[in-house]
């Protein structure tokens, strides 16, 4: 063990305010330095020091009590800080993870206009029944699940029949971040002929559909 480093482990056990721990630090590691250069083994000068924290415990009883109160104090501003700083990045970790939504008029990734044109090219092929037509509009996961079999199961769950389409009427878009990733979303309710559909679709910035829910 050098001298820095059982000067070190000297100070972590000091109950003292900072300054005068660094003094007692760089003290001790002065005195070893120059025992040493004497001619005397480091080894020999630092166990003849004892351990570090016997050492401490003996200038800790030289120390007055407002020199123990005030390195408490000091120690417990530095738990706190500690603690604060780790609820900060908490804090800072949450709001990343939970999504933030605007209007998709206010984007500055997307295009209100076109992201409503590519849902209802979307539900155009999907009321087709044309899953090949709609692959190449479609994210790699949702190319999984947008398969003919998958889509007549859809429908079914609204139920059997639906019907012609009459028409479309109103449509909500927003812009949901999360995690570092931007999704232009669009909600839209469709009036059949024996059903209405509201149709819940989300786009990556690429305009690939990433979601496809339907009540």
């Amino acid at each position: 063990m050098n001298a820095e480093k059982y000067a070190g482990k000297v100070a972590r056990y000091l109950r003292c305010p900072g300054r005068k721990k660094r003094e007692i630090r760089r003290q001790i590691a002065a005195d070893i330095q120059a025992a040493a250069e004497e001619g005397r083994p480091l080894e020999q000068v630092v166990r003849d020091m004892g351990e570090p924290k016997a050492l401490a415990a003996e200038f800790n009883e030289s120390f007055s009590e407002a020199e123990k109160k005030a390195a408490g104090r000091a120690k417990l501003w530095k738990i706190l800080a500690v603690v604060l700083a780790l609820l900060a990045l908490l804090a800072a970790a949450v709001w990343w993870a939970l999504p933030k939504m605007k209007y998709l008029s206010d984007s500055n990734v997307f295009s209100a206009d076109e992201v409503q044109e590519q849902a209802e090219r979307i539900l155009t092929l999907f009321n087709e029944d044309d899953p090949a037509g709609m692959q190449p509009y479609l994210s790699e996961q949702m190319r999984e699940i947008m398969t003919g079999e998958n889509m007549e199961q859809m429908k079914l769950f609204i139920g059997p029949d639906w019907g012609k389409m009459n028409g479309i009427g109103n449509v909500y878009s927003m812009e949901i971040s999360q995690m570092g990733k931007r999704y232009a979303t669009v909600q839209m309710t469709v009036s059949y002929e024996k059903v209405s559909v509201t149709y819940t679709m989300s786009f990556d910035t690429d305009l690939n559909l990433a979601g496809f829910y339907l009540k």
